[in-house]
C-alpha cells in the first residue's frame, strides 16, 4: 500500500515558483468546499456560530497561504542568485550579507551583480508593502495593538487592494491570485536585471 505522502513529488528548488500554482490551486479548492458548506449546512446548526466558524477557517487558511507563498518566493529569488553566483564564479555568495530574504536576494543584485533594482517603485514597492504585512502576520498575527506603529500599519493596510481588514487582516482568493501575480512579475523583473 502507497502512503499518501509517497505519491507527492517535489520539484526542484530553482522552479520552486510552481508552487505558487499549486498552493493557488488547493487554496481556491478548499475555499470552494468552505463556501459550499455555507450553502448545504443543517438547519438545526446555530447559525451565526457556524458562519463565524467557517469564515474563521477560511481566513487563517487564507492567510496561511499568504505567508507559504511569500517563503515561495523567497526561496526562488535566492535559489536565482546561487545559481547566478556559480554560473559567474563570484567567491561572495548571498549568505555572506547580513540581510535575510527577499531583501538580501535585491541587495545582493544590486552590490555584488551591480543590477539596478529599485524597491522604491512599481511592483517592487508592493512587494515591500506585502514583506511589512507578512511581518505583521508572523510576529504579531491577524490583529492590532494600541501601539502608534500597529496604527499606522493599520492605516497603510486598510487602503490596500492587496488585504482586507475586518478589523483583523483578511484576505479573499482573488486579493491571493492579485498577490501571487505580483510576486511572478517580480521574479520575471528580477530575472531581467540579472542579464
Amino acid at each position: 500500500m502507497t502512503a499518501p505522502e509517497d505519491t507527492t513529488f517535489a520539484v526542484p528548488r530553482f522552479l520552486a515558483l510552481t508552487n505558487l500554482s499549486y498552493l493557488m490551486e488547493a487554496v481556491s479548492a478548499a475555499d470552494e468546499h468552505l463556501s459550499s458548506r455555507l450553502i448545504d449546512k443543517d438547519p438545526k446548526t446555530d447559525t451565526h456560530s457556524f458562519i463565524g466558524n467557517l469564515n474563521a477557517a477560511r481566513q487563517n487558511l487564507l492567510r496561511a497561504a499568504f505567508i507559504a507563498s511569500y517563503a515561495i518566493v523567497e526561496q526562488n529569488l535566492d535559489e536565482i542568485l546561487l545559481l547566478t553566483k556559480e554560473k559567474k564564479n563570484l567567491k561572495v555568495a548571498p549568505s555572506d550579507l547580513k540581510d535575510r530574504g527577499i531583501s538580501r536576494s535585491i541587495k545582493y543584485a544590486q552590490l555584488v551583480l551591480d543590477s539596478p533594482i529599485s524597491t522604491e517603485v512599481g511592483d517592487w514597492k508592493d512587494l515591500a508593502f506585502l514583506q511589512d504585512l507578512r511581518n505583521h502576520l508572523v510576529h504579531y498575527g491577524e490583529g492590532f495593538g494600541s501601539s502608534r506603529e500597529h496604527e499606522h500599519r493599520f492605516k497603510r493596510y486598510s487602503v490596500s487592494r492587496y488585504v482586507t481588514l475586518r478589523p483583523e487582516i483578511c484576505f479573499t482568493i482573488n486579493q491571493l491570485q492579485e498577490i501571487f501575480e505580483l510576486y511572478v512579475r517580480c521574479v520575471d523583473d528580477f530575472l531581467d536585471h540579472l542579464k
